[in-house]
C-alpha cells in the first residue's frame, strides 16, 4: 500500500460517523427550509476526527461550516461558475462549505449532513451586499489546506491535546495550525466575516487619552464555539417531530398550542388534542 492510499484509507475511517441512536437531537428537513446564505453551520459529529477537533477546541460542536445557498442565490456569475466545477448539481441543490482531511476546503450538498446534530448561527442584521462579498471571500478559499493532510494528522494524534489545560491548547492551536487544521476547526468562516468587517467576538473598547476605539479581535484560528457564544449571532431553531417514543420515555397526549409547529408539520393527518 503506497502512502496515498494510506492517506486515504485513514481519513475514510476518522471520519466515518457511527450509527445514530433513535433521538435525533435536530432535523435537517426542518432546518434546511430556514437557512439563508451566510449562515454558520456548527456540527456536533461522533467521528474519531469529530471527537479530536471537540477535545481540541474544547467546545461541544466539532466543525464549523458555511452555508451557500442555492447556486442561483450566488450572484457572482464567475464563482457560480467555480461552484459548479467543485460540485456539478441541480438548481434547486443547497450548497455548503466544508473541510475534509483528504480534499480541504471543498464543497459538498447539504442533504449529506443528514443524521447530523447541526447547530445554525446568523449573523445579526447583515445586509444582502455584505452576506455576498463574505460568500465571494470564502468560495475563493476553496481547495485550501490540501497539502497538509499528513502534518495534521500528526498534530491531531501525536500531541497529548487532553492533558493541556484549555488555555494552553488555544494558545498552541493558534502558534501550530496549518491550513486544512483550521479549515476543519472553522477559521474560513470566521475570516469571510473579518473580510466584511463584521465581529465575531466581542468588541474590545480601547482607551486613548480622552477618546476611545473600538478594536475587533482578530485570532489566527476561529472555531465552533467562538460563533455558539458570540453576542452578534443568533440561534436558529426549528421545531420537529419524532416517529417514535424513544427508549426510557414516557408519553402523554400533547395538549399545546398548535403555533408551536411549523406549517409543515400541521399536516391534515396530524390532529391535536384540546
Amino acid at each position: 500500500m503506497n502512502s496515498q492510499r494510506l492517506y486515504q484509507w485513514l481519513c475514510e475511517r476518522l471520519q466515518r460517523q457511527p450509527d445514530k441512536g433513535e433521538w435525533p437531537l435536530g432535523d435537517l428537513e426542518s432546518q434546511r427550509a430556514q437557512l439563508q446564505p451566510c449562515d454558520v453551520l456548527l456540527v456536533d459529529g461522533d467521528s474519531p476526527l469529530d471527537r479530536r477537533m471537540k477535545v481540541l477546541t474544547g467546545g461541544r460542536f466539532s466543525r464549523v461550516l458555511l452555508y451557500i445557498g442555492r447556486p442561483h442565490e450566488v450572484a457572482d456569475p464567475a464563482l457560480r461558475a467555480l461552484l459548479a466545477d467543485y460540485l456539478p448539481c441541480g438548481p434547486d441543490t443547497q450548497l455548503v462549505l466544508d473541510a475534509s482531511l483528504e480534499r480541504g476546503l471543498w464543497v459538498r450538498d447539504l442533504s449529506n449532513l443528514h443524521g447530523l446534530h447541526l447547530r445554525v448561527c446568523r449573523a445579526q442584521n447583515l445586509s444582502p451586499e455584505e452576506c455576498q462579498d463574505a460568500l465571494r471571500f470564502a468560495i475563493s478559499r476553496l481547495g485550501a489546506g490540501t497539502q497538509h493532510g499528513w502534518s495534521t494528522l500528526a498534530l491531531l494524534w501525536l500531541l497529548p491535546w487532553r492533558a493541556l489545560t484549555g488555555r494552553l491548547r488555544r494558545r498552541l492551536l493558534n502558534r501550530w495550525a496549518n491550513d486544512l487544521l483550521r479549515a476543519l476547526a472553522g477559521t474560513t468562516a470566521g475570516e469571510a466575516f473579518a473580510f466584511i468587517q463584521f465581529p465575531v467576538h466581542p468588541l474590545v473598547k480601547q482607551a486613548d487619552g480622552d477618546t476611545a476605539r473600538l478594536l475587533r479581535l482578530q485570532p489566527r484560528v476561529f472555531h465552533a464555539a467562538d460563533f455558539d457564544h458570540s453576542p452578534y449571532f443568533d440561534i436558529i431553531k426549528a421545531p420537529y417531530l419524532l416517529d417514535a417514543i424513544p427508549g426510557g420515555f414516557g408519553a402523554v397526549p400533547w395538549k399545546g398550542n398548535a403555533g408551536a409547529l411549523t406549517p409543515e408539520q400541521r399536516r391534515p393527518h396530524l390532529s391535536v388534542v384540546d
